[in-house]
């Protein structure tokens, strides 16, 4: 980068395309950006190698200059990002969105894959149709959108995390992490891959939501494997607390320990339980139990 280059900008740049630089370096194999203080910031900052090596400070040149053409294009001058901070971070996020378009369209995707005009507009119509329609078009959007995504690393839908959006949206307990939950999900998306390819047709499909979905992956990063034990531990904490939050439901309408016990096994757990209920009454946080506590 040639000139002077301002102290405060450079600092909102680096941070306001963190997740660009970072993508940058799962690319070429490294899990995280090692230098932390933002380049240019200070007369001691400096660029460790793998920032020179993978594009990661490349994005920040980039975007930068972005931004010093769109304050040109405001008349604005470079004092704006001192007066208006707030402004000027705007103009950062703006022109890093502008950057990750661009990225997108030089690999052949679409620059705006969640937009719903166009065939997009047409599915949307169609899926109106359909049972749970808002819920669907919702999901249309994020399989578009998780497709052509930057930093996957992986080729699968991500069932749980959209489990736990359903349940936000219309209310329903669901287990997530369980193979109902995840069933549940799986056939929602066949429903909206059937609906696009129907009305679109399965080039259209292929091209804009299963051949970037399997194609535009990136190497695992080494903690990979912990975050999957993580996830793992993480589903059943919310299964078990699912399986509460019906139990105590059920015994406050009335059903008695044993009944409500089995109900929420088979609900949450898909099978039957294994011990009585008095083996894990306190587990369950029954109201009135001798160690009961408040819900997590």
């Amino acid at each position: 980068m040639t000139g002077a280059v301002d102290q405060l900008l450079a600092e909102f740049v680096w941070s306001g395309t963190a997740t660009l630089r970072r993508r940058a370096h799962l690319r070429v194999g490294q899990s995280t950006c090692p230098t932390r203080v933002a380049p240019y910031s200070t007369s001691v900052a400096t660029v460790n190698q793998p920032c020179r090596d993978s594009d990661c400070l490349g994005i920040m040149h980039d975007v930068y200059a972005r931004v010093l053409r769109r304050l040109g294009e405001l008349d604005e001058t470079l004092a704006m990002v001192t007066e208006r901070p707030g402004y000027a971070r705007r103009i950062v996020g703006s022109q890093a969105a502008d950057c990750e378009r661009d990225a997108r369209v030089s690999r052949g995707l679409p620059a705006k894959p969640t937009r719903n005009d166009g065939i997009a507009g047409r599915i949307n119509n169609a899926l109106s149709e359909a049972a749970e329609a808002a819920w669907l078009q919702t999901l249309f959007r994020m399989m578009r959108g998780y497709a052509c995504r930057d930093g996957r690393t992986g080729s699968a839908w991500p069932l749980d995390a959209w489990s736990t959006e359903k349940s936000s949206r219309d209310g329903a307990l669901r287990g997530i992490g369980t193979a109902a939950a995840r069933a549940e999900l799986s056939r929602d998306i066949q429903t909206v891959l059937d609906v696009a390819a129907r009305i679109a047709g399965r080039s259209w499909l292929n091209d804009a939501i299963l051949h970037p979905l399997r194609t535009y992956v990136v190497p695992l990063e080494d903690g990979h494997d912990a975050a999957m034990s993580y996830q793992t531990q993480h589903d059943d904490v919310v299964a078990i607390s699912d399986l509460r939050h019906r139990f105590r439901r059920l015994t406050r309408t009335g059903v008695s320990t044993e009944a409500a016990l089995r109900q929420s096994s088979l609900e949450v757990l898909g099978a039957e339980p294994l011990c009585a209920v008095g083996d894990v009454l306190d587990e369950l946080l029954f109201p009135g139990g001798p160690q009961a506590q408040a819900m997590p």
